[in-house]
């Protein structure tokens, strides 16, 4: 396992540890941010609401704001604002305000708010004076008149913002710390869980070719890396079935092709040791002619065996009968068979259509026959039947030969098989080829035997429109 993606794994983990973290104390921050602001606007609303019921209980009935109580408010928790207030009348002139303003720069009021209190709404806002920020509430009153006047009251903002400064600073000191040991955790974690992948890939990198025997060890308790194990040690032993089928199939081939090359070769030496006549040569032409027509039936049924494989084994479906198929495959074999004194006898009712290739489905019958007239006895009968029932065709060829063990109806399609029912080609590869095109057919071909009371080997193909589609080629 890389290194980079346990990298990127920590820091993807560590990365949305502190985000998580980072959003926890944006809301904190925000949480102590609002109620402060709300404690300071209640202590705002209770101040103008004080100032607004004594606003005329000077003697004269002048309006007025309280001047005699300090000017510091306090909040609890040694938090102190200093208070400034005035009142202004319909025409925005300042009728009354604090001590503290009496000197220095004016108080700055928001212009739209001050215009809201004098039209009877109360609200919350900021004002400034020497640079300094105030939060402040206009509330609305009116004297016994019914004129209508404008409080002012307003708490300077510096201990509100040095108390969310200081919030702040804890907050972030508390992330970054929070950010490093989310960074040491995440890299434990990392390792912990790619520690595993780790020995996969070791286990993995160290099988080759010759050693696909091996298996991965079983490297964790979790499910899904127990059942990724599973899936690979599959993995690996179809690969190493396939590498042996294919060292068996290339071993088998060469030793087939080696016998009719070494035949051609030896006939072609002895030919040329001295001059011979006519007829000799041509005699010995028919000889390499033999060999080189074998050699060329070898070639195809490897090439056929090749592309089925691949799935590249080219099918012309059209509707065939296969009752004909065999009817045809069953006449040019009677000559065969009656010259090893093997009768052949034919069992077809109703038509049996299906989609396929005609050619193709004849060499699967004919595989089939020959094997089967092969071992048959003489004076024996080879029955070839028919049969169209359930959506499915089949055609069975039944044999009196020796039959077949429980080990070799194993391995009786493998190519190359050798036991009493060799394949037809005398390479053992006629019902390797059988099961290929039964197979890209959508069908398929089975065996009973029982050994010394002869084979039944079974083609069957879904009908024409029946029982499912074979697979486009």
């Amino acid at each position: 396992m890389p290194a980079t993606f346990r990298g990127r794994l920590t820091a993807s983990m560590t990365a949305l540890s502190i985000g998580v973290l980072a959003l926890a104390s944006t809301l904190v921050y925000a949480g102590i941010r609002w109620a402060l602001v709300r404690n300071l606007d209640e202590a705002l609303l209770a101040l103008a609401r004080t100032e607004i019921a004594s606003a005329f209980d000077e003697p004269g009935g002048l309006v007025h704001v309280h001047d005699e109580a300090p000017l510091d408010v306090g909040l609890g928790n040694g938090v102190a604002y200093e208070k400034a207030s005035e009142i202004l009348n319909a025409q925005r002139e300042v009728v009354a305000r604090t001590g503290n303003l009496f000197s220095g720069a004016p108080l700055e009021l928001d212009e739209t708010l001050l215009a809201s209190a004098l039209a009877g709404e109360a609200g919350f806002g900021n004002a400034e004076r020497d640079d300094v920020r105030y939060r402040a509430i206009y509330h609305p009153f009116d004297d016994a008149d019914g004129a209508r006047y404008a409080m002012v009251v307003a708490i300077s903002r510096r201990p509100l913002e040095l108390t969310l400064e200081v919030v702040a600073a804890v907050l972030l000191a508390a992330l970054a710390l929070a950010g490093g040991l989310a960074a040491v955790v995440s890299s434990r974690v990392a390792r912990r869980l790619t520690r595993p992948l780790d020995r996969i890939a070791r286990t993995a990198r160290d099988i080759g070719e010759s050693s696909l025997g091996t298996r991965i060890p079983e490297v964790s308790h979790d499910a899904e890396l127990h059942a990724l194990v599973g899936l690979l040690n599959d993995m690996l032993s179809r690969l190493d079935a396939a590498f042996e089928t294919q060292r068996r199939f290339v071993a088998d081939a060469s030793h087939e092709l080696r016998s009719p090359l070494a035949n051609l070769r030896g006939t072609v030496e002895v030919a040329l040791r001295h001059p011979r006549s006519a007829d000799e040569y041509r005699e010995t032409l028919a000889v390499a002619l033999a060999e080189i027509e074998r050699l060329s039936r070898l070639v195809h049924s490897l090439l056929t065996l090749t592309r089925a494989g691949a799935g590249r084994l080219a099918i012309d479906r059209r509707s065939v009968d296969l009752a004909d198929v065999a009817a045809r495959a069953v006449e040019a074999y009677t000559a065969r068979a009656a010259a090893r004194g093997v009768r052949l006898r034919l069992e077809a009712g109703a038509p049996a259509t299906v989609q396929g290739d005609a050619d193709r489905l004849r060499e699967v019958v004919d595989n089939l026959l020959d094997n089967a007239v092969r071992v048959a006895p003489a004076g024996s009968t080879v029955r070839l039947a028919v049969e169209h029932a359930d959506g499915r065709c089949a055609v069975e060829v039944v044999d009196a030969g020796p039959g077949l063990t429980e080990d070799e109806q194993t391995l009786v399609f493998e190519p190359f098989a050798r036991g009493s029912a060799a394949g037809g080609d005398g390479a053992g590869l006629g019902l390797a080829i059988a099961r290929a095109i039964a197979e890209a057919h959508g069908g398929r071909i089975a065996v009973r035997s029982t050994p010394g009371a002869g084979a039944t080997f079974r083609f069957e193909l879904p009908a024409d429109g029946g029982w499912g589609a074979a697979p486009a080629q």
